[in-house]
């Protein structure tokens, strides 16, 4: 397992001290031991954890996406990816990371005081609300989310949390050529449009990935994002259901 994050990590320029190796040994054991009666993740092999999870939570820093003293905030992040793994990795950057389910905010608040990672913050509530706090609304460098539905709905979930200047960052697989247009259209009305999309294979693996970058020029207007429930049943996108 450590083998393959410091490979993959070395391809990308980056290296692995020895606290952020410790780090990720520690989170691999509490994301098992807490998956035995919750449900975190369907992968539970280390090796598989360190290529799936783990370098795929750290694909945006393969392409210079998120460094130093930066903002971030990551949009049901569920078991905490990409948000904990981008925090070990970039200790000087702030993260906030956002679940609306109990139970794994109770799991990510253990994962960050075992782990002593000082730069994250857990916030618990739905990303339609929260988005409207001024706490939180345009307040942040970049966004990130990762399986959070078809592409325009991840943007009416993130691109309210960014500044004008920043980017959304939507973690996607190889079927998402399909959801450009939609994101397309959704990007225009939130005040952002698609700048750049990288497509790679995860390192030491045959897995494809793409990571669409949103960048944000404009103001979001208030009445987005809509009521909880609303972008994935109605997408800003077209009407045709979301994946």
């Amino acid at each position: 397992m450590r083998r393959l994050l410091e490979q993959g990590l070395q391809g990308w320029g980056q290296r692995l001290s020895e606290a952020q190796w410790l780090r990720f040994e520690r989170l691999t054991e509490l994301l098992l031991a807490w998956n035995e009666w919750m449900n975190l993740t369907a992968i539970t092999q280390p090796e598989r954890i360190a290529v799936e999870h783990y370098l795929d939570s750290l694909t945006p820093l393969a392409f210079g996406l998120i460094g130093e003293g930066m903002s971030v905030v990551d949009v049901g992040t569920g078991a905490g990816f990409p948000g904990l793994p981008l925090a070990i990795l970039c200790p000087l950057s702030l993260f906030t990371l956002v679940e609306a389910t109990g139970k794994k905010v109770a799991y990510l608040r253990q994962a960050v005081k075992e782990l002593g990672l000082t730069n994250v913050e857990i916030v618990e509530g739905r990303a339609e609300t929260l988005a409207h706090d001024r706490r939180f609304r345009e307040g942040f460098d970049a966004a990130v989310a990762r399986a959070l539905g078809r592409l325009d709905v991840v943007l009416e979930c993130t691109l309210p949390f960014v500044k004008v200047g920043g980017c959304a960052i939507a973690y996607k697989g190889p079927r998402s050529e399909e959801e450009l247009p939609f994101g397309e259209r959704a990007a225009g009305l939130l005040g952002g449009h698609i700048e750049t999309v990288h497509r790679f294979n995860l390192p030491g693996s045959e897995l494809r990935r793409v990571l669409i970058i949103v960048r944000k020029t404009a103001p979001t207007p208030s009445r987005f994002p809509r009521r909880a429930g609303i972008p994935s049943k109605h997408p800003l996108g077209g009407l045709t259901r979301a994946s």
